[in-house]
């Protein structure tokens, strides 16, 4: 959890990492709008856009709120925050299976990607990631020695929810290393090498902010715009890899 000023300094950075989603997302769709993996990265990359953007103005917002749910056991729910937070999380699932729908036509190729069963399962797996979190996720308002902190509140269901999503990442991934271990082109080796360095910075940023959020907390200054960072590098490693490297 962390207090006003904590929150409004991370909004440089958060604000940065939405700049450069956006960015990579625009000119990765610009370069060929008409290829389907272009625009499943296009989605994707636009999804977190959302996300991040949702964070940026969710956390500082709880701060100035004046109408609250309560939960049974007693704590405070920002009404505004939660939300944005509902809707960032629909922007974190469509990075999520936007990174699997994209490992699928990497792998499998486009005619596969469009069959009605393999979009029934990316949706179905979609809204079942999707609609739990919203459920389980929440952000909370409570004072810590004096001080109004706004943060997520873990619980047993959002701590699930975060380890699907990383199961969900590290299965594209998986998908990826797959094609990439069988292909003997050197470029085409290497571009879908970049793809895989983007979905694993992906969960890489996950994994380290359940880490330093657990162990690391009153350092935040620091791990937060770190975190922020590494979340940063994954659209660059994407748009390389759209790019087709030498």
């Amino acid at each position: 959890m962390a207090d006003l000023n904590q929150d409004l300094y991370m909004v440089y950075f958060k604000a940065f990492e939405v700049v450069i989603y956006a960015l990579c997302a625009i000119t990765i769709y610009r370069k060929n709008p008409k290829y389907i993996l272009n625009r499943t990265y296009f989605i994707a990359l636009l999804g977190w856009t959302l996300y991040m953007l949702m964070d940026a103005i969710l956390f500082p917002l709880g701060h100035f709120e004046t109408v609250f749910l309560t939960t049974p056991d007693g704590k405070l729910l920002p009404l505004t925050s939660n939300i944005l937070r509902d809707i960032a999380v629909i922007g974190g699932g469509i990075i999520a299976f936007g990174f699997v729908y994209a490992s699928i036509i990497i792998r499998y190729g486009e005619a596969t990607a469009k069959e009605r069963k393999t979009l029934l399962l990316v949706l179905g797996g979609y809204l079942g990631l999707v609609i739990p979190t919203i459920i389980f996720d929440r952000i909370v308002k409570k004072e810590v020695a004096g001080v109004i902190k706004i943060g997520t509140d873990y619980n047993i269901g959002s701590i699930i929810m975060i380890a699907v999503q990383l199961c969900i990442y590290f299965f594209a991934i998986y998908e990826l290393v797959a094609i990439y271990l069988k292909i003997d082109e050197p470029k085409e080796k290497k571009r879908v090498l970049f793809f895989i360095l983007g979905c694993t910075f992906i969960a890489l940023g996950v994994i380290y902010f359940i880490i330093v959020g657990l162990l690391f907390r009153q350092y935040a200054f620091i791990t937060g715009p770190i975190g922020h960072a590494i979340w940063t590098i994954a659209p660059i490693f994407i748009y390389i890899g759209i790019k087709r490297p030498k």
